[in-house]
């Protein structure tokens, strides 16, 4: 059995909104499961009960309904991105995601993505550039608060960002 449309819908946009107001991507993993059960106990979890089978409600909500919702976050950041490199739309050559960038059509390039995931952004840069020469790569570090606050924190990650030739590291709160 498949969940109608119309109900998938509505459940993930519920779903979203709570996300959103428990500030979702900056919860741990075991706040993440213990929501994830809740749902599945509620009126949410009897609801796709309904349409599949119940062993598989909580795994349907953390893998289908809530999986883009981290994606469409980090996507909002994208007018940010461009906006403090004084970079256009226009200017995109190519578009990544996991985790987000561009490269530019002068060969320069950009990913952003959570402060906790700085080793696959600093790794992605120095990937999608390896083997071009005089590139700059930038790194855009969101959510930074509260464990990337400490200058020793942050010293680390701009080490690691200079050793795989990562320019500049913009870190945001």
């Amino acid at each position: 059995m498949t969940v109608p449309r119309e109900i998938r819908d509505a459940i993930r946009e519920r779903l979203w909104q709570t996300a959103d107001r428990l500030q979702w991507d900056s919860l741990t993993q075991s706040e993440k499961a213990r929501h994830y059960q809740q749902w599945t106990d509620s009126d949410i979890g009897r609801t796709l009960a309904a349409h599949m089978d119940a062993r598989s409600v909580r795994v349907y909500i953390k893998d289908t309904l809530l999986k883009g919702f981290s994606r469409q976050k980090l996507n909002l950041h994208e007018g940010q991105v461009l906006r403090i490199l004084q970079r256009h739309r226009q200017d995109v050559a190519e578009s990544f995601i996991k985790p987000h960038g561009f490269r530019f059509s002068d060969g320069a390039f950009v990913a952003w993505g959570r402060a906790d995931d700085w080793k696959s952004l600093l790794g992605a840069l120095f990937e999608r550039s390896y083997g071009t020469n005089g590139t700059t790569l930038t790194a855009f570090l969101f959510r930074a608060a509260p464990r990337y606050v400490r200058p020793s924190a942050r010293e680390l990650v701009e080490a690691a960002a200079n050793r795989l030739g990562v320019a500049t590291c913009i870190w945001y709160d």
